[in-house]
C-alpha cells in the first residue's frame, strides 16, 4: 500500500507529538552551558540519578525529622569519621549554626534571646584575609550578633584572643587567598587557647576525601556545601565535627523554633545530601579528572588555529583541585576582550556562560572555561563558538 492509500484508508500512523515544554521552558527562563562552574548564582550543580531517586523516595513518606537527623548523622559519622554531624540549609547555615554552637550553645534561654548575646561570649578571632573583601561571605560568621577580630600573623592572633573569644574560624577559599597562617597552625593556636576551631570549607571538594581530612587534622566544626562538587540538593549543606558542639549547634537548628528555624531543610534534602555524601566518597576521582581534563583538551584543540591564541591548564591554589583552561589571545589584534566574548557566548544560541578570569582573585588573563559542569559533548560546541567568535564570525 503506497503512501496516498494508507493515507485514505485511516490506517496511516499519527505524526510524532512535539516535546512538551520544560519546566524552564514554560516559566520562559533561558537554560545554558555551563562552562564556568558550582555557582550558586548559576543553579549550582546537576545532581545525580542516585541522589534525584533518593529525594524521590523521601517525598512519598512521612518521618520525623528529629529521628532522621540523628540517623543520617550517625551515618555521616561513619562515612568522614567525624564525632558527628547533620544536613543544614547549605554552609552559610552551617556557619550560622557553628557560631550559635559557641557562642549560646545549648541553652535555651540563651538562645531564645538571639541575636542578643548578652552573658555569651562574642568574638571570633580570625586572619585578616577572611574577612571583609577577602571573603565575601563574612556575614555568616557574623549573623548572631558575633564581633569578628582580625589578625595576621601568629602572635597577632594569640594576642587576639580574650575573654570574650567563643572560637578560632578559619576559611578555605578561592576568595581568601593570602592568609599567612596554614589550618594547622591556626588549630593549634585555637586548642593551645581551650577553644575550639571553626572552619568553612564550602566547596574544598574535590577531593571527597577532605570530608575525613580538616576533622582528622582538628578542626572541631566543618562547614561543607551540599550543592557543589558534591552533587547534592543545592539547598543543603553539612556540618561535622565535635559530638558535644554538634549537639549545641543542633540545639540552634530547625526544627526546633530558635533564631536559625529561617533556614529549614527538609526530609529530601536531609536524604539526598546523605546519597551525595556516599557516592562522592565511592567516585573515581582520578578517573573523573581525567575526563574533565580530557573535555579541555578538546575545547583547546578547536581553538589552537585561531590567530595569536594559546591556552594553559590553570591550577586552583584553595583545597580544591578541579581542571580548568584559559584561553588567551592578543586583545588588541582580534578586537576583543574576555568580557566581550564572555558576553557574546551568553547571548548566543545556545547561551554559554563561562569564565572572565581577569576578574578572579587572583587575577588571570583571558576567558575560562571549567569543565566541572559540562556535560559530554558541549565541550565541542563550547570550542565551536569561542572560536566563531574569536574568528569575527
Amino acid at each position: 500500500m503506497n503512501r496516498r492509500r494508507l493515507m485514505q484508508s485511516g490506517l496511516a500512523l499519527p505524526m510524532a507529538a512535539a516535546p512538551a515544554p520544560s519546566v524552564y521552558q514554560k516559566l520562559g527562563v533561558p537554560t545554558f552551558i555551563n562552562a564556568y562552574g558550582t555557582l550558586t548564582t548559576l543553579g549550582g550543580t546537576l545532581m545525580e540519578p542516585e541522589v534525584l531517586a533518593a529525594m524521590n523516595e523521601a517525598a512519598k513518606h512521612f518521618v520525623a525529622i528529629h529521628d532522621l537527623q540523628k540517623r543520617v548523622g550517625v551515618r555521616l559519622a561513619e562515612l568522614t569519621g567525624a564525632e558527628a554531624g547533620f544536613v543544614t540549609a547549605g554552609a552559610s547555615c552551617a556557619i550560622c549554626l557553628a557560631t550559635c554552637a559557641v557562642t549560646v550553645g545549648g541553652d535555651v534561654a540563651k538562645i531564645r534571646r538571639l541575636p542578643d548575646l548578652t552573658g555569651s561570649r562574642t568574638e571570633i578571632v580570625m586572619q585578616k584575609a577572611h574577612t571583609g573583601a577577602g571573603n565575601p561571605y563574612d556575614h555568616n560568621w557574623r549573623m548572631i550578633g558575633t564581633k569578628i577580630v582580625a589578625g595576621e600573623t601568629a602572635d597577632e592572633i594569640r594576642a587576639a584572643i580574650g575573654p570574650q573569644t567563643a572560637a578560632l574560624g578559619m576559611v578555605l577559599s578561592h576568595n581568601s587567598e593570602g592568609h599567612k597562617l596554614p589550618l594547622e597552625e591556626m588549630v593549634a593556636i585555637a586548642h593551645k587557647a581551650g577553644l575550639p576551631l571553626i572552619l568553612d570549607a564550602a566547596a574544598e571538594i574535590p577531593p571527597a576525601s577532605n570530608l575525613k581530612r580538616f576533622v582528622a587534622m582538628g578542626a572541631d566544626l566543618v562547614a561543607f556545601s551540599g550543592g557543589k562538587n558534591l552533587r547534592g540538593p543545592q539547598a543543603s549543606g553539612l556540618l561535622l565535627g565535635r559530638k558535644d558542639l554538634i549537639e549545641a549547634a543542633y540545639a540552634n537548628a530547625a526544627p526546633n523554633n530558635h533564631f536559625a528555624r529561617i533556614a529549614k531543610v527538609g526530609k529530601e534534602e536531609i536524604v539526598g545530601l546523605l546519597t551525595a555524601v556516599e557516592r562522592a566518597l565511592a567516585r573515581d576521582e582520578a578517573g573523573e579528572r581525567r575526563r574533565q581534563e580530557t573535555m579541555l583538551r578538546r575545547v583547546a584543540e578547536g581553538v589552537k588555529d585561531v590567530p595569536t591564541v594559546t591556552t594553559e591548564f590553570i591550577t586552583n591554589l584553595d583545597y580544591s583541585h578541579s581542571p580548568r583552561l584559559s584561553i588567551q589571545w592578543d586583545e588588541k589584534k582580534l578586537g576583543m576582550t574576555a568580557a566581550e566574548v564572555n558576553n557574546r557566548l551568553r547571548a548566543g544560541t545556545p547561551s554559554i556562560v563561562a569564565a572572565d578570569m581577569t576578574k578572579f582573585r587572583p587575577s588571570w588573563p583571558g576567558l575560562g572555561i571549567f569543565a566541572a559542569c559540562l556535560q559530554t559533548g558541549e565541550e565541542r560546541v563550547v570550542a565551536e563558538r569561542v572560536r566563531a567568535i574569536l574568528m569575527g564570525r
